[in-house]
């Protein structure tokens, strides 16, 4: 005759598959949670390491383009013509090594160092150069005045969405960076001769670089710029946007640029009628003490 379990080793019995049930549950949750708890590890881990970079990043100093100084080039007398020489002022990390200053140049003993901000986007800084671009040229050519000039970007959001004050300062920094910036004068005069209306959308990459091949620059050459190859690579990937942002709210913030054109003699703002070209040029003279 069969032996049937009693009630009590049936209730153990069942306690114990229970036991095991539980047992084999909680360890599985552990289980997911061990890999839940890695997963989410190694995901801030990685956002640690993402904002890190990009807090590093925003926070280094921005490393200046060759032969420029708080977004300035400069130009003065050479053999033939103006020839860019060694911005007045100071940066960190600034190499204008390779520039003649301005008086081993040809620029006159006490020549003014006369400083145009502009913006490429900007109508007053085209008509300013129509106005006085060739006084000014002239003047540099015959070493009365040492001439600089600082591209800033105050004037994106009347590109059409295609932030061209930016991209168009970029584009005067690479080709500055590439050893090439006695062809910016050229290449300023073309992008101010092809000036987008306000409002409509900047020029594309393409055309930026079109100009200042027309220039004749060579968007094939090199630039010291780490992140970027050529010229042409310096402009389509913007390298100096940071660049251009710092240095316009350097000018902004520091240099009281208010609006552009803003013309300085020797830092002071130039207070005449630049409209008026005989009346500024006589004022340039008078300013390098030769009248």
């Amino acid at each position: 005759m069969a032996n049937h379990p009693s009630p009590k080793d049936r209730r153990n019995t069942a306690r114990e598959q229970a036991r095991q049930i539980a047992a084999a549950q909680a360890k599985k949750e552990k289980t997911v949670k061990t890999i839940l708890y890695a997963g989410i590890a190694v995901v801030v881990v990685a956002v640690v390491a993402v904002v890190g970079t990009l807090v590093w990043q925003s926070s280094r100093p921005v490393a200046p383009p060759q032969a420029m100084v708080s977004g300035t080039v400069a130009f003065a007398a050479g053999e033939d013509g103006i020839q860019a020489v060694q911005p007045s002022g100071e940066e960190e990390g600034a190499d204008v090594s390779d520039l003649p200053t301005a008086a081993d140049s040809g620029a006159a003993e006490g020549a003014a160092v006369v400083k145009v901000y502009l913006d490429f986007q900007c109508p007053g800084c085209k008509a300013f150069e129509e106005t006085n671009g060739e006084t000014l040229s002239t003047l540099a050519e015959d070493g009365s005045i040492v001439l600089e000039y600082e591209p800033v970007a105050i004037l994106d959001r009347q590109s059409g969405g295609n932030e061209y004050s930016t991209r168009s300062a970029n584009m005067a920094s690479c080709i500055a960076d590439s050893g090439q910036s006695e062809l910016l004068p050229d290449v300023m005069l073309e992008l101010f001769a092809q000036q987008p209306g306000e409002g409509q959308t900047g020029m594309e990459d393409e055309q930026l670089l079109s100009i200042a091949e027309s220039a004749g620059v060579d968007v094939d050459a090199e630039v010291a710029n780490e992140d970027s190859a050529t010229v042409r690579d310096c402009v389509t990937e913007v390298a100096f946007d940071r660049y251009v942002e710092s240095s316009t709210q350097d000018a902004l913030n520091d240099e009281g640029l208010q609006g552009t054109p803003h013309i300085t003699i020797d830092g002071e703002p130039y207070q005449g009628d630049w409209s008026n070209r005989e009346t500024f040029a006589a004022d340039l003279i008078r300013a390098s003490g030769q009248s």
